[in-house]
């Protein structure tokens, strides 16, 4: 199995530099003439149909072979990157619709992979390695802000969205062969379990509770989740997208710097996510009295604190003089604090749902977490345009402080679903 995990991961992480190349490039696009808003606009796009697309396959994860659906998504997203690579920037209708189809490619990736979690991992190490493939993402961006920098710089652009293309081609290939091999011997076997765990599913579902999507959406619980995911998703995707022109625009750094600042937000998630999910997993298995959800939580309005008081400290005590380590540090520990809470908002989604829900259920709150990101992109350019980077950083602030007072306060409220689901059982 480790050579799925492998595959997977690295994957995970050629889809996160596909979807961020554009992101890495947007100041030369606007040295090149592309208005601030139409940057946004596009961003906007990519992340509006990544939220759709994502919510779909989620939605329909149990009815699909998640390897197939994974790789289709992978070379979906590398042809519209490599389309967008010569497209000319004056057409904003046809940026737009290239990125958006981007974004519908992308929301296929993680869908699938958590499904094949979800069908190899044993409860015990779910969060885990949730938490560990997730961090694929953090993996590339740590890494791609420099490649894709040193390219700009010395190739252009296009040349730079190109590459992430072609590295998605080929990283599709091989995926394919990888996991045909690793998966595909046990196919029949697995359909069977497959068949079985849904039959038992769907009547432990039936006797329980008769959920529904309707009753997720209902549910003050999984409401709570999606808010917290909606607003750290928000916070991370301004800071990666936004992050390098507010320090250069703002607060007179170099793009180098910016750079850097990009890179080490995505170091410390790579970090911050892995160490949410063991950390979690542990805590569990100590307070075996607690229930994992108010565990996992717990977990989170500690790193939304520091999250909160790290946005606070770059705001006050980044200037023109500050020394480039205190920029990357500052990116390093919001990264772990951000990232943290987006992987256990991911864990605690998919665990708050009956099995035969749990697809669903985490599909609702990815479908917020993306509707963050839609957020950070045109409505946060609008305010930095007729107002600035600092007063969309001090809103961030405020707005994230408030949902964790919210979750600190309601970190031991239970999913509704679980709850009837126990005490038909009980009876």
């Amino acid at each position: 199995m480790e050579s799925v995990w492998v595959t997977l991961f690295v994957c995970v992480a050629c889809y996160a530099y596909n979807r961020k190349s554009v992101s890495f490039v947007s100041p030369k696009l606007i040295e090149d003439g592309l208005d601030r808003s139409h940057a946004g606009l596009i961003l906007s796009c990519q992340n509006g149909a990544f939220a759709l697309s994502k919510f779909i396959v989620g939605v329909l994860s149990d009815k699909t072979n998640p390897r197939h659906v994974f790789i289709f998504g992978l070379l979906l997203s590398a042809a519209a990157t490599l389309a967008f690579s010569s497209a000319p920037v004056t057409s904003i209708s046809v940026l737009c619709g290239l990125w958006s189809l981007n974004g519908l490619a992308q929301g296929c990736g993680w869908p699938s992979c958590a499904k094949i979690i979800r069908q190899k991992a044993s409860p015990s190490q779910f969060g885990t390695l949730w938490s560990v493939l997730s961090s694929g993402n953090n993996f590339s961006g740590s890494l791609s802000p420099f490649i894709s920098s040193y390219i700009v710089l010395h190739y252009g652009w296009r040349t730079s969205v190109f590459s992430a293309g072609c590295a998605s081609v080929v990283l599709g290939i091989l995926g394919a062969a990888a996991l045909k091999y690793s998966l595909g011997t046990d196919e029949n076997s697995n359909k069977e379990h497959e068949k079985s765990t849904q039959q038992k599913s769907s009547k432990e579902g039936k006797d329980a509770a008769d959920g529904s999507l309707i009753d997720l959406l209902l549910d003050p619980f999984l409401i709570m989740v999606s808010a917290g995911y909606f607003m750290v998703f928000c916070a991370r995707s301004v800071l990666l997208d936004w992050g390098q022109l507010y320090l250069i625009e703002d607060r007179g750094r170099s793009h180098h710097e910016g750079s850097a600042f990009a890179s080490s937000l995505e170091t410390g998630g790579f970090l911050g996510q892995i160490a949410a999910g063991f950390i979690t997993d542990k805590l569990i298995n100590l307070f075996t009295g607690s229930s994992q959800s108010s565990v996992r939580l717990s977990v989170a309005v500690v790193s939304m604190l520091g999250s909160v008081s790290l946005l606070h400290a770059l705001q006050v005590t980044v200037t023109e003089e500050s020394s480039t380590a205190w920029i990357t540090s500052l990116g390093f520990a919001l990264g772990a604090s951000l990232y943290g809470p987006i992987a256990i908002f991911g864990i605690v989604s998919t665990e708050s749902a009956p099995a035969h829900l749990s697809g669903k259920s985490n599909a609702v709150a990815a479908l917020a977490a993306n509707l963050g990101a839609m957020t950070s992109g045109f409505p946060c350019c609008y305010l930095a345009k007729h107002y600035s980077w600092s007063t969309v950083f001090f809103i961030l602030e405020v707005t994230t402080g408030v949902l964790l007072l919210i979750i600190f306060c309601f970190r031991n409220l239970q999913p509704k679903l679980l709850q009837k689901e126990a005490q038909k059982k009980e009876k």
